[in-house]
């Protein structure tokens, strides 16, 4: 009897544990599982941050080109645009054209602008009242008289080149007789843009703050072109451009920054070749609302 009860024992010693390790085992199993299933949902968490966005900038980059070209197509004349997309950190340019460099005309006035804060930050000098009188004026009102009166303070017409050159617009250049015929691409405003309105090592955040305040408040008449599009409570800051010339009709240039709810972004768009000034106008803005309304798909 006691030889049965105690191979009783042992057998229920041994199912216990058996059973015991197969709960252990369960338990493991369970325990397996879930680390695995937390592993691929985090995993798949990563690719939709990290492959998605991609995904999506390849898109809208290409849509929006598509815009641009479907309306260039019919245009002869020559046409720099690009835009820098802030909320997608996405640069967009398309060139329609036979030249590598525009005329500024009147969009050097920005440039100007920026070297003249530059300056005074080097010497940790604030603006004159004469310098901030003249630097509404040619910002505003498209002073051509007050820019003059401004890069002879500067040393003369090719003062903005230093600027050019802290910025890295390499196909920028000032024209040492005649300013308005400085020469620039769409790019490189974007580069200038882009330290007056977005994080700058170059321009300290009082300066940015002043450039913008002045470009917001450009006279209504000359409020055209790279604002055509926008919601009417949309921030814009802008300044335009426009030259005639014998040999290469119209240049009408406008840049600037365009800020809703839905977009953020500077945009610069060059033209040279055009019949007129207003025929200028209409190709911008009709560039200016494709480029709106890409960018808030």
């Amino acid at each position: 009897m006691r030889n049965k009860k105690q191979r009783g024992l042992r057998q229920n010693n041994q199912h216990a544990k058996i059973n015991k390790s197969k709960r252990l085992a369960i338990l493991l199993v369970g325990i397996v599982t879930v680390l695995l299933a937390a592993f691929v949902w985090t995993q798949r968490e990563k690719i939709i941050d990290t492959v998605g966005p991609k995904i999506g900038l390849v898109n809208h980059k290409k849509s929006l080109k598509q815009s641009w070209q479907k309306t260039l197509s019919k245009q002869s004349i020559n046409v720099d645009i690009a835009v820098y997309d802030n909320k997608k950190k996405e640069l967009i340019t398309l060139r329609h054209s036979n030249t590598d460099k525009f005329v500024t005309a009147s969009a050097i006035k920005v440039s100007v602008l920026g070297e003249l804060l530059l300056e005074h930050e080097n010497s940790q000098t604030d603006l004159t009242d004469d310098e901030k009188e003249l630097a509404n004026s040619m910002i505003t009102a498209s002073d051509n008289d007050a820019t003059t009166s401004l890069l002879y303070q500067m040393g003369g017409y090719q003062a903005p080149d230093n600027l050019f050159e802290k910025l890295g617009m390499n196909d920028s250049q000032m024209n040492a007789g005649a300013w308005g015929y400085s020469t620039t691409t769409a790019s490189d405003q974007i580069k200038l843009l882009r330290n007056i309105f977005y994080k700058s090592n170059v321009l300290s955040a009082d300066s940015q703050q002043y450039a913008r305040s002045l470009m917001s408040q450009v006279n209504d008449d000359q409020a055209w072109g790279v604002s055509a599009g926008v919601p009417k409570n949309a921030q814009i800051s802008l300044k335009n451009g426009w030259l005639p010339d014998d040999d290469d009709g119209w240049m009408v240039n406008s840049l600037g920054h365009i800020k809703t709810q839905k977009a953020d972004y500077v945009i610069a768009v060059l033209t040279n070749g055009d019949v007129s000034e207003q025929s200028g106008i209409d190709l911008i803005e009709k560039l200016s609302r494709q480029t709106y309304r890409e960018l808030i798909k």
